[in-house]
């Protein structure tokens, strides 16, 4: 046997969880029907084919070959570069010796790089337990002859897994599940064990799961969101953008800071978050809008109104939004988009207006929190200065608000409306590591942006 490796799962996601997968090996893909099982196989032998391995799919089926070929054409990712021997699920099912040998067969003629037999459950289906052990010992033995990497699906709950044969004699185990949250199904992967792992992240990916999402273009797994590791955070301040702001912040931002704006609706948060991206394009500064309410042709439009022009910096690549229906948002895949954007673009600052919007999409405040930190957490560690905006209940008492994730944020500025005067103003609550001033200022909205006064209320 070749000395141990690591090679390409071919799935998008799972080789920067896993760091690859080791070769030879052999991976259990359990689950139960409709989880992902066929197509993340698929996936996998199309891109090891595209990579020039000789790939060998085994599908234990009742469907005809020309059926399988048509089903598998509707797959955007799919190639029929590798090769397909199909075995009759009935005849494995009654004359299980008889499949075995015909496997063997296969793998001597083919000689395959990667395998996939799917599913593997038929195999052995009539014997007693001690009979279907010594089956499949005997198809291990078959399979760790050979130098390849196999992946074998099977129709498991996660709670017949431990006590299948299969998983005893297999060096990884990936479990699918689907699970229902609210109006919604997520799918979430996990690995149950996984040969090969380094042993210092081992803890950390065996005891998580991870988002996953199955279309026509194929299976693609969510990393978790995390900060980057060993970096020096810059402490050089930053213009907000607001005229007048940076002097309550003595100074304005540190470069790494998240800042939260919070009030009612109709105090102008939108406003201050256009601001803050404005001012860093007018430095040449690459930036992101994530927005969930309205366009990026909305937003465009009510800022041709204040007298910018966003178009500009758009049409020279500096300008980069996010925009989703917070009904179709599944977090780990929305985390993936803004760290995509964020690494193809060296983005430096980020508006990410309306955090209570995915409330509708996480409902349980403490996964929100959870969601918030790792977007803040990551941020910071990429010294990008970022801006946070969310809607609170009116209060008598500006700066006494509860904002449940306010905890998180480096700095707090709350705004506020007075009826009584028919006046708009904001103070800082919170500036985590920095000097600021706690006063209470009036500012107002007009036809070219907001504006502080610059004298002390309060």
């Amino acid at each position: 046997m070749d000395q141990l490796k690591h090679v390409s799962c071919g799935i998008k996601g799972l080789d920067t969880i896993l760091g690859g997968i080791m070769s030879p090996s052999t991976v259990l893909i359990a689950g139960s029907s409709g989880v992902g099982k066929t197509i993340m196989s698929l996936q996998m032998l199309s891109n090891a084919s595209k990579n020039g391995e000789n790939a060998l799919y085994i599908p234990i089926t009742t469907e005809s070959p020309e059926k399988l070929m048509l089903y598998n054409s509707t797959l955007d990712f799919y190639e029929d570069s590798f090769e397909v021997h199909p075995i009759n699920r009935q005849l494995a099912e009654k004359d299980p010796l008889t499949t075995l040998i015909e496997i063997g067969n296969i793998l001597e003629s083919r000689k395959p790089d990667r395998l996939v037999i799917d599913p593997i459950t038929p195999l052995g289906y009539g014997f007693i337990e001690q009979e279907k052990r010594r089956f499949f010992y005997t198809l291990d033995s078959m399979l760790q002859e050979r130098n390849m990497v196999t992946f074998l699906a099977g129709e498991l709950l996660k709670s017949d897994i431990h006590n299948s044969v299969v998983s005893h004699l297999s060096d990884g185990i990936i479990y699918l599940s689907r699970e229902d949250r609210n109006a919604r199904a997520d799918h979430r992967l996990e690995f149950i064990k996984m040969r090969g792992i380094d042993p210092g992240k081992r803890s950390e990916i065996t005891s998580h799961k991870y988002l996953y999402n199955i279309n026509s273009s194929g299976f693609t797994v969510y990393p978790h969101l995390r900060p980057v590791k060993e970096i020096d955070l810059d402490d050089t301040q930053v213009e907000i953008g607001v005229p007048g702001l940076d002097s309550m912040f003595e100074g304005g931002l540190y470069r790494y800071n998240s800042l939260l704006v919070a009030g009612v609706p109709g105090t102008g948060k939108k406003l201050f978050g256009l601001q803050f991206i404005l001012k860093g394009l007018e430095n040449n500064e690459s930036a992101m809008v994530i927005t969930f309410e309205d366009t990026p042709h909305q937003m465009i439009l009510d800022s041709k109104r204040m007298g910018w022009e966003l178009e500009e910096y758009i049409n020279k690549g500096l300008l980069h939004f996010i925009c989703t229906n917070p009904n179709q948002i599944y977090p780990a895949e929305h985390a993936d988009r803004i760290k995509e954007i964020i690494e193809t673009n060296n983005i430096k600052r980020v508006f990410f207006d309306g955090t209570n919007h995915m409330e509708i999409s996480i409902p349980d405040i403490l996964e929100l929190k959870g969601y918030i930190y790792s977007i803040t957490s990551y941020l910071k560690s990429k010294n990008i200065t970022s801006l946070f905006t969310t809607d609170i209940a009116p209060s008598e008492c500006p700066g006494n608000e509860k904002i449940d994730i306010s905890s998180i944020m480096d700095s707090v500025l709350i705004l506020h409306n007075s009826k009584a005067r028919d006046r708009r103003y904001m103070c800082v609550t919170k500036s985590r590591g920095a000097k600021h001033k706690r006063s209470i200022k009036e500012y107002a909205i007009t036809e070219s942006g907001i504006k502080l006064r610059t004298d002390a209320l309060i």
